[in-house]
C-alpha cells in the first residue's frame, strides 16, 4: 500500500509540473494570405500575428516602449509609380486626406506620438479605408485601420454583438500603434514591417526563411511576395510623400497634416 501511494503521489506531481510547465502560450501561425478589399485596398488579415515562439506581443510592446526611428521614405521606381498614380487617377483619395480628413489625422498623429510610432505610418490608415471610420470590407475588416476581429481582440479592442471598437477612431488607433510597435520589434526594419501588416508577420517570416532575403525591395524583386504587398509599401511611401509636402506634387491647394 505504502508503494502504491508513493507511486501515485509520483504521478500527480509529475502531471501538475508538466501542466504548468505549457500554460496559456501565445500560439499563431502567422496571419496568412492578406484578405482584400473590393477597391483594391489590402486588408490585415484574420489569423493572429505570429511574433516568433520566445515572446507574446505583450512582451515585445514593453521592449519597444521608445520613440522608434521615422521610415525609409526613399523613391524607388515603385514608389514613383505609386507617386504618378496618386497625382493622376488616384488624385481623389490625396484631396480627401489632404483635406476632408485633416482633424481627424491630426487626431491620430497625437496617439502615434504618446506611443512613440512615426507619425509618417498614418498613411497606412488612409491607404487601408481612406480615413473612413466606418468602413468595412467584403472579408470582415473594419474601421480606419481595417482590423480583422483576432487581431482586434489580441489589441485589446471589444468586439462582440453590443460593440465594435474598430470602430472608434482613437481607441483603433491605439490599438494600431501598438500593434505596429510589435512588428517593428519582431522585424527591425519599417519596411518589412509594413509588409506584414498587409500579408501577415507569418507570411513574410516565411518569404525570408525560404529566399534567405532580408530586405524588402529584393523580396519584392525578385517575385517573392503576393503582388498587392508589393505595390501596400510603396503605395504608403508614396502617400507619406505627399502628405508632408503637397506642393511639391501639385496639390498646393489641399492643407497639409504632416
Amino acid at each position: 500500500m505504502t508503494i502504491m501511494l508513493s507511486r501515485l503521489f509520483k504521478t500527480i506531481i509529475l502531471v501538475t509540473a508538466l501542466s504548468t510547465s505549457v500554460g496559456c502560450g501565445f500560439v499563431t501561425s502567422g496571419q496568412g494570405g492578406p484578405p482584400l478589399s473590393s477597391n483594391n485596398l489590402p486588408l490585415p488579415s484574420g489569423e493572429q500575428p505570429d511574433f516568433g515562439r520566445t515572446k507574446s506581443p505583450q512582451q515585445i510592446s514593453v521592449q519597444s516602449a521608445r520613440v522608434l526611428p521615422k521610415p525609409d521614405l526613399g523613391v524607388t521606381p515603385e514608389v514613383q509609380v505609386e507617386l504618378n498614380r496618386f497625382m493622376t487617377a488616384d488624385r481623389g483619395t490625396v484631396v480627401r486626406v489632404l483635406e476632408q480628413h485633416s482633424d481627424q489625422f491630426e487626431k491620430m498623429g497625437k496617439v502615434f506620438e504618446r506611443e512613440g510610432v512615426p507619425r509618417e505610418l498614418l498613411s497606412i490608415a488612409a491607404v487601408e479605408s481612406g480615413l473612413d471610420p466606418a468602413a468595412m470590407s467584403p472579408a470582415g475588416a473594419r474601421g480606419l485601420w481595417q482590423f480583422m476581429r483576432p487581431t482586434a481582440q489580441l489589441y485589446g479592442l471589444k468586439v462582440n454583438w453590443m460593440q465594435d471598437e474598430r470602430l472608434d477612431p482613437k481607441r483603433s488607433t491605439l490599438a494600431a500603434a501598438k500593434y505596429l510597435k510589435d512588428l517593428f520589434s519582431s522585424f527591425q526594419d519599417w519596411h518589412l514591417a509594413l509588409a506584414a501588416y498587409n500579408a501577415g508577420s507569418g507570411a513574410i517570416n516565411r518569404v525570408m526563411t525560404r529566399s534567405g532575403g532580408t530586405d524588402f525591395w529584393e523580396l519584392s524583386r525578385g517575385g517573392h511576395l503576393p503582388g498587392e504587398t508589393r505595390r501596400f509599401v510603396p503605395r504608403v511611401i508614396a502617400l507619406t510623400l505627399i502628405v508632408n509636402d503637397p506642393d511639391r506634387y501639385g496639390f498646393s491647394a489641399a492643407k497639409s497634416v504632416g
